[in-house]
């Protein structure tokens, strides 16, 4: 089976983009990760030693424990429920983040290069090509809304 010289081309250059793309996605990852991890916001890792107490306000502390143990909860007021076991596992899993990241330029750059050639002299593009951009496509939105799920996932696991 002997390749043409334009399907040569795409595939080397498809290749080369999509390493390239990979490469700036795991880097913005990477750089994103690390700027939410200096923001108070952000996970555990961010948060300081709280200040230490004199004896006064220590003892007053205690006592106002003990007085709030003794009392009645109020009667609507429920204490909040654990998450279920599958956020837990959603909220474990970093790597979505990062695979909708390079997913989604990718699929934008394919969508790009079925739009380019369109307009070659040809005017058809290969066949099977417009079925793989779909599917890039629909393997994109899934993956964002899986990022956007474990997102939601680890808010709810704080």
């Amino acid at each position: 089976m002997e390749l043409s010289a334009p399907m040569t081309y795409l595939l080397v250059m498809g290749s080369l983009a999509l390493s390239v793309l990979f490469t700036l996605g795991w880097a913005l990852s990477r750089l994103l990760r690390w700027l939410a991890s200096g923001l108070p916001v952000g996970s555990g890792k961010a948060r300081r030693k709280p200040a230490r107490r004199s004896g006064a306000s220590r003892q007053a502390a205690t006592a106002k424990a003990s007085r709030g143990s003794r009392a009645k909860p109020k009667a609507g007021h429920k204490p909040p429920r654990e998450p279920w076991r599958i956020t837990r596992r959603l909220a474990e899993w970093r790597s979505s983040t990062a695979l909708a990241l390079v997913a989604a330029p990718t699929y934008l750059v394919a969508r790009l290069v079925e739009h380019g050639m369109s307009y070659r002299p040809p005017h058809s593009v290969p066949s099977g090509f417009t079925s793989l951009v779909i599917g890039l496509g629909w393997l994109a939105a899934g993956l964002i809304l899986l990022a956007l799920v474990h997102r939601l996932a680890a808010w709810r696991c704080r």
